[in-house]
């Protein structure tokens, strides 16, 4: 993934974060002003009242509670895509050097086996 695509991404994901929060502040408001009709549909014993304010009490903190999984989620699947492209860019680079590393090792050795065998 270029920069500028990567750049976009966060982009989006900063605005949908934005919208979240931005929905959870709402779905706050929401839930503060339907558990006051609650306690004020208590207090006029209007019972059917109090177990709908209830109800709906429960959907909005659903939803919030969807939102933000999803949100998160999308995050961290953003976050190890990106690990995973960058890793991936590095593997060639990593396994060539361990070649490398490898065979001067194996030179080394063969050096001192060679020592060894002359001191003999």
């Amino acid at each position: 993934m270029s920069e500028l695509a990567e750049q976009d991404v966060m982009s989006r994901l900063s605005e949908l974060e934005r919208k979240m929060n931005d929905l959870d502040n709402r779905a706050n408001a929401l839930i503060d002003e339907l558990e006051s009709l609650q306690t004020v549909a208590r207090e006029l014993k209007m019972t059917d009242f109090v177990d709908k304010f209830n109800e709906h009490i429960e959907e909005v903190g659903k939803i919030k509670e969807d939102l933000s999984c999803k949100l998160s989620d999308e995050i961290e699947n953003e976050q190890m895509k990106e690990l995973v492209e960058s890793r991936m860019k590095s593997v060639p680079t990593d396994i060539e050097k361990l070649k490398n590393e490898s065979s001067y090792i194996r030179g080394k050795l063969a050096e001192i086996k060679d020592e060894i065998s002359k001191k003999k």
